[in-house]
């Protein structure tokens, strides 16, 4: 068999090998450059400033989703959970669409840094909105700045 003949054997194989690789790549772009629903916050960051003596402060904020995605639940997570605890309410809504959403967020002292009086300083935390599983969670967490004064005049929850 002569080079040209075996060329002309494997020029249909080649050919099917090229597609294939053409039609997963393609595949692979289209289904990475679809994007997860983006939400987009009222606030972001959002400040939450309380005094140790309160041990606590709440701020309002709202969210939309640039997507319909059915349902939603928020995971609030603090920096230091052991010193302040963030937690939301409600943590969950049945969907999360273009109409806001609105939802309370809570930083307090965890009762056994407010014993031992260690719950001033400055600390962080995140807002996730998770849908339609607890495992997908959408683009742009809401962060949150804490700060907790020794001055019970200084509470500024805005």
């Amino acid at each position: 068999m002569t080079s040209s003949n075996r060329l002309r054997a494997l020029l249909p194989a080649a050919i099917l090998v090229s597609l294939i690789a053409i039609g997963l790549g393609a595949g692979y772009y289209f289904a990475s450059a679809k994007s997860d629903p983006t939400v987009t916050w009222h606030r972001n960051p959002l400040f939450i400033t309380f005094s140790s003596q309160t041990g606590s402060g709440s701020v309002q904020d709202s969210f939309t989703c640039g997507d319909t995605v059915e349902p939603v639940i928020l995971q609030a997570f603090s920096n230091q959970p052991s010193t302040v605890s963030l937690t939301v309410n409600p943590s969950s809504f049945s969907s999360c669409g273009s109409t806001a959403d609105n939802v309370v967020v809570t930083a307090a002292c965890t009762a056994s840094a407010q014993s031992s009086q260690s719950c001033e300083g400055d600390f962080s935390g995140k807002l996730f909105i998770c849908g339609p599983s607890a495992y997908t969670c959408l683009q742009r967490s809401l962060i949150v700045v804490i700060a907790v004064t020794t001055n019970d005049n200084q509470d500024n929850q805005n």
